[in-house]
């Protein structure tokens, strides 16, 4: 299983969140929110993967476990 490591900041109003070396980006207002959110996120990058016939970072073939790092906070 792979660990994806999911970085948040403290965007002022709201939280942002990103995967270093992956287009994965959200924002939200919680934790719940950011983890939710990044998850919607990981979905579109595949079907967007899958629709231009690309293969995805292999971080995120087969089964993997989002982690937050709340470290910039």
């Amino acid at each position: 299983m792979n660990i994806i490591e999911v970085i948040v900041e403290n965007a002022g109003s709201n939280l942002s969140a990103y995967v270093d070396g992956l287009p994965i980006v959200t924002v939200g207002d919680s934790l719940i929110d950011i983890k939710n959110n990044i998850y919607e996120a990981i979905d579109l990058y595949l079907e967007s993967c899958k629709e231009l016939n690309i293969k995805p970072d292999g971080m995120l073939q087969g089964d993997y476990e989002l982690i937050l790092n709340t470290d910039k906070l």
